[in-house]
């Protein structure tokens, strides 16, 4: 009986088990989301800045010659000597070249003198002479007219020969011409200076002094003044050496101003405007506040970059020719700067993973510059959107995110 009871039961839960309804099916896990590090997007507290690095160069430096050949009499100037502008430096026996002047000087002098007498014109007793001169001329054509007139009488009477005669008219002949002459003479005295004696004595004036300046420069080319204040940065020649015309005698640089050259690229020559203030920063961080002073409106075609200059006050003269120096140029931004691995490209065509409601949503957006390891993006996104800070092209659209970072 109790075995059968128990039978019965097995029976009736095998039954239950069997006939009754099914169980549920444990529910899918709810996909997790990804963690990831973003970007907000806000406006630059502090200024942008474009640094440039660039050499620094003296604001003069020149290698002075003398102008002429000769043998050093005097260098009145060693390394590291601080001159000022026009100081004499050096000079050249100028014994010969002091000749020189003083012998053109004597021909002024004299050429002068000629144009003085030309322009006065005679004396009073040169002109009494000529008068003189002519009266004598008269007198002996009188005498030679009386002569010839006598001859001829006498030839009538045969008391002289046809010879005779004759050599009567040469002599009046000759009579007239001395007269004439005399008389050219006397009329030239009183008539003073032509026009074209006048102007011959002014081209020897001209030649004259041109001679004078011509020594005088010769002499100024034997001494090397300094064309401006500065350091003597080497001295090539000694006292009693030989030197040629143009060689290389004495090294000045001024350091009272320096510039500093950079070569800047295409993309970012507009941000230099010349007049804008600056600040250059040395490699062991000295600061100085500078002002660009020229911007090339040309290309290098050596570099393929463009010239510009940043002048920089040197009072201290900490600043030296050849050092690096680091500009900073206040940098104008017109939108926000991500940081460039939050920035993809497709298709030319930049674009960005921004979070919303915890999930990627891709944004097409506009590129401007680069600066640093940032680029500036004009559109496509506003102040406050969280984006991707990297990895962007490993998200698609849609893609669940928790957001952490900024």
């Amino acid at each position: 009986m109790k075995k059968r009871a128990s039978m019965i039961v097995a029976t009736l839960m095998l039954v239950a088990t069997g006939c009754g309804p099914a169980p549920e099916a444990p529910q899918q896990a709810e996909a997790k989301a990804k963690v990831v590090e973003v970007f907000r997007v806000q406006k630059e507290a502090a200024p942008v800045s474009l640094t440039v690095t660039g050499m620094v160069e003296a604001k003069r430096d020149a290698v002075l010659p003398f102008g002429t050949g000769g043998t050093i009499s005097a260098i009145s100037v060693t390394k590291g000597s601080k001159i000022g502008q026009g100081q004499l430096l050096a000079t050249l026996d100028t014994k010969y070249y002091q000749k020189e002047v003083e012998v053109a000087a004597s021909q002024v002098e004299e050429a002068a003198a000629r144009k003085s007498q030309t322009l006065k014109g005679a004396t009073s007793q040169a002109i009494e002479q000529q008068r003189l001169q002519v009266k004598s001329a008269q007198t002996r054509l009188d005498k030679a007219r009386q002569d010839v007139a006598v001859g001829e009488n006498l030839f009538v009477g045969g008391a002289i020969s046809q010879s005779e005669i004759n050599d009567r008219k040469r002599a009046l002949s000759q009579a007239e011409i001395d007269l004439k002459n005399s008389q050219l003479a006397l009329d030239e005295l009183l008539r003073g200076a032509e026009p074209e004696d006048v102007a011959v004595a002014n081209a020897s004036i001209k030649q004259a002094t041109g001679q004078v300046e011509r020594a005088k420069k010769s002499l100024d080319d034997a001494k090397i003044e300094a064309p401006f204040a500065g350091t003597i940065v080497d001295v090539y020649k000694q006292t009693g050496e030989q030197a040629s015309p143009g060689e290389q005698i004495i090294h000045l640089v001024d350091l009272s101003e320096v510039k500093v050259t950079l070569d800047v690229t295409n993309d970012l020559i507009a941000q230099f405007r010349e007049k804008e203030k600056v600040q250059i920063v040395s490699g062991d961080g000295k600061k100085s506040p500078g002002t660009v002073t020229f911007v090339s409106p040309v290309v290098d075609k050596q570099t393929g970059k463009y010239r510009v200059e940043v002048t920089v006050a040197n009072p201290d003269s900490y600043w030296r020719g050849g050092m690096t120096a680091t500009v900073e140029v206040p940098r104008k931004v017109g939108g926000f700067l991500v940081p460039l691995e939050s920035v993809g490209v497709s298709q030319s065509q930049h674009y960005v993973m921004a979070i919303e409601n915890g999930l990627t949503v891709k944004k097409e957006v506009k590129a401007g510059q680069m600066v640093g390891d940032k680029i500036e993006i004009l559109s496509g996104i506003k102040e406050g959107d969280q984006l991707l800070r990297s990895g962007i092209t490993f998200y698609v659209e849609g893609q669940k995110v928790e957001a952490r970072g900024e």
